[in-house]
Protein backbone atom coordinates (compact mmCIF):
# COMPACT_ATOMS: atom_id res chain seq x y z
CA UNK A 1 0.00 0.00 0.00
CA UNK A 2 3.30 2.23 0.73
CA UNK A 3 4.30 1.97 -2.77
CA UNK A 4 0.22 2.52 -4.21
CA UNK A 5 0.05 5.60 -2.06
CA UNK A 6 3.59 6.76 -3.39
CA UNK A 7 2.25 6.22 -6.93
CA UNK A 8 -0.41 7.92 -6.25
CA UNK A 9 0.55 10.81 -4.68
CA UNK A 10 3.47 11.39 -7.66
CA UNK A 11 0.35 11.54 -10.45
CA UNK A 12 -1.87 13.73 -8.25
CA UNK A 13 0.89 16.13 -7.66
CA UNK A 14 2.37 16.31 -11.51
CA UNK A 15 -1.23 16.38 -13.03
CA UNK A 16 -2.56 19.72 -10.70
CA UNK A 17 0.54 21.23 -11.34
CA UNK A 18 0.47 21.10 -15.11
CA UNK A 19 -0.64 24.05 -17.33
CA UNK A 20 -3.29 21.85 -18.95
CA UNK A 21 -5.33 20.81 -15.76
CA UNK A 22 -5.33 24.46 -14.61
CA UNK A 23 -6.65 25.46 -17.92
CA UNK A 24 -9.55 22.91 -17.60
CA UNK A 25 -9.91 24.10 -14.16
CA UNK A 26 -10.71 27.31 -14.97
CA UNK A 27 -12.47 27.22 -18.09
CA UNK A 28 -15.89 26.99 -16.41
CA UNK A 29 -14.93 29.97 -14.79
CA UNK A 30 -14.50 31.61 -17.72
CA UNK A 31 -17.87 30.00 -19.17
CA UNK A 32 -20.58 29.63 -16.10
CA UNK A 33 -19.28 32.99 -14.73
CA UNK A 34 -20.72 35.51 -17.52
CA UNK A 35 -23.84 32.83 -18.06
CA UNK A 36 -25.22 32.69 -14.42
CA UNK A 37 -24.52 36.62 -14.09
CA UNK A 38 -26.87 37.29 -17.31
CA UNK A 39 -29.39 34.87 -16.06
CA UNK A 40 -29.30 36.66 -13.37
CA UNK A 41 -29.48 40.66 -13.68
CA UNK A 42 -30.51 40.31 -17.99
CA UNK A 43 -34.26 39.35 -16.48
CA UNK A 44 -34.32 42.41 -14.33
CA UNK A 45 -32.85 44.78 -17.40
CA UNK A 46 -35.34 43.57 -19.66
CA UNK A 47 -38.14 44.73 -16.86
CA UNK A 48 -36.88 47.77 -16.65
CA UNK A 49 -39.43 50.35 -18.54
CA UNK A 50 -37.23 52.06 -21.64
CA UNK A 51 -37.96 55.30 -21.60
CA UNK A 52 -38.39 58.08 -24.35
CA UNK A 53 -40.22 56.09 -26.37
CA UNK A 54 -41.93 58.02 -29.21
CA UNK A 55 -45.62 57.77 -31.01
CA UNK A 56 -47.47 59.10 -34.09
CA UNK A 57 -51.37 58.77 -33.33
CA UNK A 58 -53.27 59.16 -36.38
CA UNK A 59 -56.58 57.90 -34.75
CA UNK A 60 -56.14 60.43 -31.52
CA UNK A 61 -56.52 57.43 -28.64
CA UNK A 62 -53.47 58.15 -26.83
CA UNK A 63 -51.61 60.38 -24.12
CA UNK A 64 -48.16 61.33 -23.55
CA UNK A 65 -46.38 60.55 -20.28
CA UNK A 66 -43.02 60.51 -18.78
CA UNK A 67 -42.05 57.88 -20.74
CA UNK A 68 -43.75 58.44 -24.33
CA UNK A 69 -43.64 61.62 -26.27
CA UNK A 70 -46.06 62.48 -29.18
CA UNK A 71 -44.93 63.71 -32.83
CA UNK A 72 -47.03 65.21 -34.76
CA UNK A 73 -45.97 63.28 -37.96
CA UNK A 74 -43.18 60.14 -38.77
CA UNK A 75 -40.62 63.07 -40.03
CA UNK A 76 -40.41 65.27 -36.58
CA UNK A 77 -40.07 61.34 -34.50
CA UNK A 78 -37.29 59.74 -37.26
CA UNK A 79 -35.35 62.94 -36.81
CA UNK A 80 -35.77 62.86 -32.97
CA UNK A 81 -34.70 59.22 -33.42
CA UNK A 82 -31.58 60.07 -35.25
CA UNK A 83 -30.57 62.66 -33.01
CA UNK A 84 -30.99 60.23 -29.81
CA UNK A 85 -33.51 62.53 -28.57
CA UNK A 86 -35.91 58.77 -28.46
CA UNK A 87 -35.05 55.51 -28.10
CA UNK A 88 -37.50 54.17 -30.75
CA UNK A 89 -41.22 55.03 -32.14
CA UNK A 90 -44.00 53.78 -33.55
CA UNK A 91 -47.02 55.05 -35.53
CA UNK A 92 -50.75 54.16 -34.65
CA UNK A 93 -52.42 53.80 -38.76
CA UNK A 94 -55.63 55.38 -39.06
CA UNK A 95 -56.93 51.79 -39.74
CA UNK A 96 -55.56 50.74 -36.02
CA UNK A 97 -59.17 50.00 -34.45
CA UNK A 98 -59.85 47.16 -37.55
CA UNK A 99 -56.33 46.01 -38.48
CA UNK A 100 -54.37 46.36 -35.17
CA UNK A 101 -51.35 47.61 -37.43
CA UNK A 102 -48.53 49.40 -35.74
CA UNK A 103 -45.03 50.67 -37.32
CA UNK A 104 -42.58 50.03 -34.81
CA UNK A 105 -38.90 52.52 -35.72
CA UNK A 106 -35.80 52.05 -33.83
CA UNK A 107 -32.00 52.62 -34.60
CA UNK A 108 -29.83 49.20 -35.56
CA UNK A 109 -27.27 48.78 -33.58
CA UNK A 110 -25.39 45.15 -32.14
CA UNK A 111 -28.17 45.39 -28.76
CA UNK A 112 -30.45 47.38 -30.00
CA UNK A 113 -33.99 45.69 -30.82
CA UNK A 114 -37.93 47.39 -30.76
CA UNK A 115 -39.33 47.77 -27.60
CA UNK A 116 -42.47 45.91 -28.56
CA UNK A 117 -43.57 44.26 -25.16
CA UNK A 118 -43.77 47.80 -23.81
CA UNK A 119 -45.56 49.68 -26.52
CA UNK A 120 -48.21 46.66 -26.56
CA UNK A 121 -48.37 47.20 -22.67
CA UNK A 122 -48.60 51.04 -23.53
CA UNK A 123 -51.48 50.22 -25.52
CA UNK A 124 -53.71 48.17 -23.55
CA UNK A 125 -53.37 50.32 -21.23
CA UNK A 126 -54.81 53.22 -23.59
CA UNK A 127 -57.40 51.13 -24.97
CA UNK A 128 -59.01 50.19 -21.52
CA UNK A 129 -58.94 53.91 -20.74
CA UNK A 130 -60.47 54.72 -23.74
CA UNK A 131 -63.28 52.21 -23.37
CA UNK A 132 -64.32 53.26 -20.05
CA UNK A 133 -64.90 49.54 -18.55
CA UNK A 134 -65.03 48.57 -14.83
CA UNK A 135 -62.39 48.99 -13.02
CA UNK A 136 -62.36 45.48 -11.74
CA UNK A 137 -62.32 44.14 -15.21
CA UNK A 138 -59.72 46.24 -16.10
CA UNK A 139 -57.21 45.26 -13.80
CA UNK A 140 -58.10 41.80 -14.89
CA UNK A 141 -57.71 41.99 -18.22
CA UNK A 142 -54.41 43.78 -17.44
CA UNK A 143 -53.06 41.20 -15.87
CA UNK A 144 -55.78 37.96 -16.13
CA UNK A 145 -53.95 35.04 -14.07
CA UNK A 146 -51.96 35.32 -10.75
CA UNK A 147 -50.59 32.00 -11.50
CA UNK A 148 -49.79 29.52 -8.38
CA UNK A 149 -48.55 26.33 -9.84
CA UNK A 150 -48.68 22.90 -7.62
CA UNK A 151 -46.63 20.26 -8.39
CA UNK A 152 -48.01 16.63 -7.01
CA UNK A 153 -45.57 13.75 -6.77
CA UNK A 154 -46.71 9.79 -7.76
CA UNK A 155 -48.45 9.81 -4.45
CA UNK A 156 -50.47 13.07 -4.81
CA UNK A 157 -48.40 14.98 -2.28
CA UNK A 158 -47.43 18.34 -3.00
CA UNK A 159 -43.63 18.23 -4.10
CA UNK A 160 -41.91 22.03 -4.07
CA UNK A 161 -40.32 22.33 -7.78
CA UNK A 162 -38.17 24.92 -9.08
CA UNK A 163 -35.96 25.79 -12.01
CA UNK A 164 -32.88 24.45 -9.14
CA UNK A 165 -34.32 21.62 -8.98
CA UNK A 166 -33.31 21.17 -12.91
CA UNK A 167 -30.44 22.69 -13.02
CA UNK A 168 -28.33 21.29 -9.94
CA UNK A 169 -28.52 17.32 -11.52
CA UNK A 170 -27.96 18.84 -14.89
CA UNK A 171 -24.84 21.02 -14.23
CA UNK A 172 -23.64 17.95 -11.94
CA UNK A 173 -23.78 15.41 -14.77
CA UNK A 174 -21.83 17.82 -17.57
CA UNK A 175 -19.07 18.33 -14.91
CA UNK A 176 -18.86 14.54 -13.90
CA UNK A 177 -18.59 13.96 -17.88
CA UNK A 178 -15.84 16.39 -18.21
CA UNK A 179 -13.90 15.02 -15.51
CA UNK A 180 -14.46 11.63 -15.98
CA UNK A 181 -12.90 12.03 -19.67
CA UNK A 182 -10.22 14.63 -18.71
CA UNK A 183 -8.72 11.96 -15.29
CA UNK A 184 -9.41 8.70 -17.89
CA UNK A 185 -7.50 10.93 -20.56
CA UNK A 186 -4.32 12.11 -18.29
CA UNK A 187 -4.00 8.33 -17.22
CA UNK A 188 -3.80 7.03 -20.72
CA UNK A 189 -1.09 9.50 -21.86
CA UNK A 190 1.11 9.23 -18.92
CA UNK A 191 0.95 5.75 -19.35
CA UNK A 192 2.18 5.88 -23.08
CA UNK A 193 4.28 8.93 -21.96
CA UNK A 194 6.51 6.90 -19.39
CA UNK A 195 6.44 3.66 -21.55
CA UNK A 196 7.82 5.89 -24.70
CA UNK A 197 10.57 7.58 -22.73
CA UNK A 198 11.09 3.73 -21.01
CA UNK A 199 10.71 5.12 -17.13
CA UNK A 200 8.01 2.19 -16.86
CA UNK A 201 11.05 -0.49 -16.87
CA UNK A 202 12.85 1.39 -13.71
CA UNK A 203 9.35 1.65 -12.02
CA UNK A 204 8.43 -2.07 -12.85
CA UNK A 205 12.66 -2.79 -11.13
CA UNK A 206 10.74 -2.11 -7.48
CA UNK A 207 7.17 -2.94 -7.69
CA UNK A 208 4.37 -4.68 -9.55
CA UNK A 209 2.47 -3.69 -12.76
CA UNK A 210 -0.67 -4.32 -10.46
CA UNK A 211 0.95 -1.98 -7.87
CA UNK A 212 1.83 0.54 -10.68
CA UNK A 213 -1.71 0.90 -12.35
CA UNK A 214 -3.74 1.20 -9.27
CA UNK A 215 -1.37 3.86 -7.82
CA UNK A 216 -2.04 5.81 -11.46
CA UNK A 217 -5.91 5.07 -11.17
CA UNK A 218 -5.87 6.58 -7.96
CA UNK A 219 -4.05 9.24 -8.22
CA UNK A 220 -5.31 10.88 -11.50
CA UNK A 221 -9.15 9.63 -10.04
CA UNK A 222 -7.81 12.27 -7.09
CA UNK A 223 -6.83 15.25 -9.46
CA UNK A 224 -10.11 14.69 -11.35
CA UNK A 225 -12.51 14.52 -8.01
CA UNK A 226 -10.89 17.88 -7.30
CA UNK A 227 -11.85 19.42 -10.25
CA UNK A 228 -14.98 18.61 -10.01
CA UNK A 229 -15.05 19.81 -6.12
CA UNK A 230 -13.76 23.13 -7.39
CA UNK A 231 -15.98 23.84 -10.18
CA UNK A 232 -18.89 23.36 -7.77
CA UNK A 233 -17.35 25.45 -5.47
CA UNK A 234 -17.72 28.18 -8.34
CA UNK A 235 -20.75 27.92 -9.36
CA UNK A 236 -21.77 28.35 -5.87
CA UNK A 237 -19.88 31.17 -5.50
CA UNK A 238 -21.28 32.52 -9.14
CA UNK A 239 -24.62 32.10 -8.24
CA UNK A 240 -24.58 33.41 -4.37
CA UNK A 241 -23.43 37.10 -6.16
CA UNK A 242 -26.23 37.05 -8.19
CA UNK A 243 -30.21 37.61 -7.83
CA UNK A 244 -30.47 33.47 -8.75
CA UNK A 245 -29.37 32.61 -4.96
CA UNK A 246 -32.88 33.32 -3.74
CA UNK A 247 -33.78 30.75 -6.63
CA UNK A 248 -32.10 27.68 -4.04
CA UNK A 249 -33.06 28.47 -0.78
CA UNK A 250 -34.66 25.89 0.53
CA UNK A 251 -33.56 23.13 -2.02
CA UNK A 252 -31.61 20.07 -0.84
CA UNK A 253 -29.44 18.22 -2.54
CA UNK A 254 -27.64 16.20 -0.37
CA UNK A 255 -28.46 13.12 -1.79
CA UNK A 256 -27.97 14.27 -5.05
CA UNK A 257 -24.50 15.04 -4.72
CA UNK A 258 -23.75 11.64 -2.81
CA UNK A 259 -25.32 10.35 -5.87
CA UNK A 260 -22.79 12.00 -7.87
CA UNK A 261 -19.98 11.14 -6.44
CA UNK A 262 -20.61 7.70 -6.32
CA UNK A 263 -21.19 7.53 -10.07
CA UNK A 264 -17.87 9.70 -10.67
CA UNK A 265 -16.08 6.81 -9.20
CA UNK A 266 -17.30 4.08 -10.61
CA UNK A 267 -17.80 5.98 -13.77
CA UNK A 268 -14.09 7.48 -13.77
CA UNK A 269 -13.15 3.39 -12.48
CA UNK A 270 -14.59 1.86 -15.60
CA UNK A 271 -13.43 4.37 -17.85
CA UNK A 272 -9.51 4.47 -16.15
CA UNK A 273 -9.55 0.60 -16.73
CA UNK A 274 -10.83 0.97 -20.27
CA UNK A 275 -7.96 3.61 -21.08
CA UNK A 276 -5.25 1.64 -19.32
CA UNK A 277 -6.63 -1.18 -21.67
CA UNK A 278 -6.07 0.83 -24.67
CA UNK A 279 -2.73 2.72 -23.57
CA UNK A 280 -0.45 -0.57 -22.40
CA UNK A 281 0.11 -1.59 -25.77
CA UNK A 282 -0.23 1.17 -27.35
CA UNK A 283 3.28 2.22 -28.85
CA UNK A 284 3.01 6.05 -29.16
CA UNK A 285 0.20 8.41 -27.32
CA UNK A 286 -1.68 8.60 -31.55
CA UNK A 287 -2.52 5.32 -30.71
CA UNK A 288 -4.27 5.24 -27.31
CA UNK A 289 -6.12 8.29 -28.64
CA UNK A 290 -7.15 6.11 -31.78
CA UNK A 291 -8.27 3.17 -29.54
CA UNK A 292 -9.72 5.44 -26.97
CA UNK A 293 -12.35 7.26 -29.46
CA UNK A 294 -14.64 4.22 -28.68
CA UNK A 295 -14.72 5.33 -25.06
CA UNK A 296 -14.97 9.03 -25.92
CA UNK A 297 -18.39 8.65 -28.19
CA UNK A 298 -19.38 6.69 -25.44
CA UNK A 299 -19.32 9.17 -23.25
CA UNK A 300 -20.37 12.00 -25.34
CA UNK A 301 -23.45 9.60 -26.50
CA UNK A 302 -25.75 10.82 -23.48
CA UNK A 303 -25.05 14.63 -24.83
CA UNK A 304 -25.52 13.81 -28.82
CA UNK A 305 -28.87 12.38 -27.35
CA UNK A 306 -29.63 15.17 -25.02
CA UNK A 307 -33.04 16.05 -26.91
CA UNK A 308 -34.39 12.84 -26.77
CA UNK A 309 -33.50 12.60 -22.77
CA UNK A 310 -35.22 16.06 -21.63
CA UNK A 311 -38.17 15.62 -24.37
CA UNK A 312 -39.04 12.13 -22.95
CA UNK A 313 -36.91 10.95 -19.99
CA UNK A 314 -39.03 8.44 -19.35
CA UNK A 315 -38.51 6.36 -22.74
CA UNK A 316 -37.00 3.54 -24.00
CA UNK A 317 -33.80 5.06 -25.15
CA UNK A 318 -33.38 7.03 -22.08
CA UNK A 319 -34.06 4.11 -19.77
CA UNK A 320 -31.24 2.14 -21.66
CA UNK A 321 -28.36 4.46 -21.32
CA UNK A 322 -28.84 4.48 -17.60
CA UNK A 323 -27.87 0.87 -17.64
CA UNK A 324 -25.24 0.72 -20.23
CA UNK A 325 -22.68 1.29 -17.92
CA UNK A 326 -20.47 4.04 -19.86
CA UNK A 327 -23.87 6.12 -20.26
CA UNK A 328 -25.07 5.16 -16.87
CA UNK A 329 -23.42 8.21 -14.59
CA UNK A 330 -24.28 10.89 -17.15
CA UNK A 331 -27.59 9.78 -18.25
CA UNK A 332 -28.86 8.93 -14.71
CA UNK A 333 -28.32 12.26 -13.13
CA UNK A 334 -29.87 13.89 -16.34
CA UNK A 335 -33.20 11.54 -15.50
CA UNK A 336 -33.14 13.02 -11.80
CA UNK A 337 -33.57 16.03 -12.59
CA UNK A 338 -36.38 15.98 -14.80
CA UNK A 339 -38.67 12.73 -13.54
CA UNK A 340 -38.96 11.09 -10.03
CA UNK A 341 -36.43 7.87 -10.94
CA UNK A 342 -37.32 4.43 -9.13
CA UNK A 343 -35.63 3.17 -6.45
CA UNK A 344 -34.61 0.12 -8.40
CA UNK A 345 -33.69 1.48 -11.56
CA UNK A 346 -31.29 3.16 -9.57
CA UNK A 347 -30.29 0.46 -7.63
CA UNK A 348 -30.28 -2.24 -11.00
CA UNK A 349 -28.12 0.85 -13.18
CA UNK A 350 -25.41 0.91 -9.79
CA UNK A 351 -25.49 -2.98 -9.59
CA UNK A 352 -24.75 -2.86 -13.20
CA UNK A 353 -22.18 -0.18 -13.50
CA UNK A 354 -20.32 -2.05 -10.14
CA UNK A 355 -20.12 -5.26 -11.97
CA UNK A 356 -19.01 -3.77 -14.93
CA UNK A 357 -16.12 -1.79 -12.81
CA UNK A 358 -14.97 -5.17 -11.55
CA UNK A 359 -14.45 -6.56 -14.84
CA UNK A 360 -12.49 -3.87 -16.69
CA UNK A 361 -10.37 -3.34 -14.03
CA UNK A 362 -9.39 -7.26 -13.56
CA UNK A 363 -9.17 -7.55 -17.54
CA UNK A 364 -7.10 -3.78 -17.60
CA UNK A 365 -4.74 -5.55 -15.03
CA UNK A 366 -3.96 -7.50 -17.23
CA UNK A 367 -3.55 -6.40 -20.69
CA UNK A 368 -1.75 -4.30 -18.59
CA UNK A 369 0.87 -6.21 -16.96
CA UNK A 370 2.09 -7.87 -20.66
CA UNK A 371 1.33 -4.52 -22.93
CA UNK A 372 3.18 -2.26 -20.47
CA UNK A 373 6.77 -3.78 -22.16
CA UNK A 374 5.81 -4.30 -25.74
CA UNK A 375 7.68 -1.85 -27.76
CA UNK A 376 7.03 -1.05 -31.50
CA UNK A 377 4.06 -3.70 -31.93
CA UNK A 378 0.48 -3.80 -31.97
CA UNK A 379 -1.37 -6.32 -29.90
CA UNK A 380 -3.57 -7.76 -31.94
CA UNK A 381 -7.03 -9.07 -30.64
CA UNK A 382 -6.04 -12.23 -31.17
CA UNK A 383 -3.19 -11.64 -28.57
CA UNK A 384 -5.38 -9.78 -26.31
CA UNK A 385 -7.77 -12.42 -25.97
CA UNK A 386 -4.73 -15.25 -25.40
CA UNK A 387 -3.82 -12.80 -22.61
CA UNK A 388 -6.87 -12.18 -21.20
CA UNK A 389 -7.70 -16.46 -21.02
CA UNK A 390 -4.23 -16.48 -19.59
Amino acid sequence: MRKIFIIAKHEFLSTVKTKSFIFVLILPLLILIPMVIAMGFIPQMALETPRNIGFVDEVGILQANDNFTKFGDSENAKSALLDDEINAFFVIHKNYRETGNVTVYSKAGLFSSPPTSVIETFLRDSLLEESKIDETLKERIQEPAKENSITLNKKGEVEEQTGAGFFIPYVLAILLMLAIMTSSGYLMQGIVIEKESKTVEILLSSLTADELLTGKIIGFGSAGLLQVVIWCCMLVVAIAVTPLSALFQGISVSWILILAVVYFILGYLLFAGSMACVAAPASTVRDAQQGATVFTMLAILPMMLLTIIINAPNSIIAKVLMYIPYTASVTTLMRISLVEVPVYELVASLAILTISVIIVIKLSAKIFRTGILMYGQKMSLKEVWRYLKG
